[in-house]
């Protein structure tokens, strides 16, 4: 006997169609002879069983994952399967996943207990026990993927972490750590918290090392930043800027018009910016024999360094040396003398900033060129600064003492422009 898993009733419409007129096959010879494949074991067979049934109407979500799984069991490779199913490989190889979910998990999906997302978020667990727990608990309701799987792996550490992405998964595996990929999301977890946070220490340790080498010292910190209660008693170091000869400089400007002008080429970039460094400047052995940095991992996971910093201690070497001077050898270390007393009252003191203003303002209203030269100015290189260039803040600075004898009034402070006077309406402020 021959079973037929495949064609069945396409064959017998053509068994009917010969009963009902003989002479069918001399008008269409085809019918008289019907090609066959002959499947060579069992499992070939329930794949073209399984790909007739799947063609002829669409499996649900939950039969489809079980006759993939069939097929697996039974030897069929992952293309092979795509073939017969007319699908990709990597929606086999996602169905598969969803295969090995326990049968009360399968069972849940094809009684709609639970949506295919939510099926796909049980995959993240290897512990069967608390898959069946969970699923008790979810069975029915509304539950996101992300708090099943957050249920499943409580302990659980993202790939995404600033750790992991520092020490990285090839590291980790081969340090013995585990992990679970979830080929829905693309997410990763890693499940040995102890491992990771010894690779991440040690290997911050060696880059703190290399980094920070030829300097005092180095040290290394947990967080993600570097908080200002560290820093804020410490003195900043800055390179030593250098000076380009005259023939450097007209170089400078020369390759400087070039890159204005998009018309710089490759060697002429590079000796741009070897200027650019001797203009920078770099610190001195004075300077790295008497500070250090703090060297730690941001959010993105990359290496970070904050200094050079002067600590306390060290303050009163680098005076000696010079590399800390004038108000720097006293700022913020907490062992300066404390400051004379005034011997101008505060009042005076607030009436003078208010006349500097006042002189200020209306000196800019005689030449408003030079608020444009001075804008100009603060965002060229030339300036220095790099930060803080605009230093806005809401109020109204006083610009008028308390005792204005003898004072030149401008006219143009003294009388705001029409409406300026509606700001100071209650309603309005």
């Amino acid at each position: 006997r021959v079973g037929i898993v495949a064609g069945g009733r396409r064959l017998r419409a053509i068994a009917r169609a010969v009963e009902r007129d003989a002479t069918v096959t001399e008008r269409h010879p085809e019918l008289a002879s019907i090609p066959v494949r002959i499947a060579s074991d069992e499992a070939t067979a329930r794949a073209w069983a399984s790909a007739e049934n799947a063609a002829r109407e669409d499996l649900a979500p939950a039969d489809e994952i079980r006759a993939y799984g069939r097929m697996k069991e039974a030897g069929a490779e992952v293309s092979a399967i795509a073939r017969s199913f007319g699908k990709t490989e990597a929606h086999v190889y996602r169905r598969l996943a969803l295969a090995a979910l326990p049968a009360p998990v399968l069972d849940a999906l094809k009684e709609g207990q639970i949506s295919l997302g939510m099926a796909k978020a049980f995959t993240v667990s290897q512990d069967e026990a608390l898959t069946l727990t969970i699923l008790a608990e979810v069975k029915g309701r509304d539950v996101s993927e992300h708090r099943i799987k957050q249920a499943l792996q409580p302990a659980a550490i993202s790939a995404t972490d600033r750790r992991a992405r520092f020490v990285g998964l090839d590291a980790y595996e081969a340090a013995g750590g585990s992990l679970t990929r979830d080929l829905f999301s693309d997410t990763v977890a890693l499940h040995d918290a102890d491992l990771l946070q010894d690779l991440f220490t040690e290997r911050l340790n060696a880059e703190a090392g290399k980094l920070a080498a030829g300097w005092k010292w180095a040290e290394v910190m947990a967080d993600e930043y570097v908080s200002y209660s560290v820093t804020e008693k410490l003195a900043r170091l800055y390179p030593v800027e250098g000076v380009l000869t005259e023939e450097q400089a007209e170089r400078y400007d020369e390759l400087a018009e070039l890159a204005n002008a998009d018309a710089l080429d490759e060697a002429g970039q590079a000796e741009l910016e070897a200027l650019d460094a001797i203009i920078k400047g770099d610190f001195t052995d004075a300077q790295r024999a008497v500070a250090g940095y703090y060297v730690y991992v941001s959010h993105s996971g990359t290496v970070q360094l904050s200094g050079p910093w002067v600590r306390t201690e060290d303050r009163g070497a680098a005076i000696g040396a010079e590399v800390l001077t004038g108000h720097a050898a006293h700022a913020d270390g907490g062992d300066a003398a404390p400051a004379p007393k005034s011997p101008y009252s505060g009042a005076l003191v607030e009436d003078m900033k208010a006349i500097r203003l006042a002189a200020i303002q209306t000196a800019l209203l005689d030449k408003p060129e030079m608020v444009f030269d001075l804008l100009a100015f603060g965002l060229s290189l030339a300036s220095g600064v790099s930060t803080n260039v605009f230093d806005l803040s809401p109020g109204r600075p006083m610009n008028c003492p308390s005792k204005t004898d003898g004072l030149e009034w401008s006219d143009r402070l003294a009388h705001p422009p029409a409406g300026h006077e509606a700001w100071s309406r209650p309603e309005l402020r």
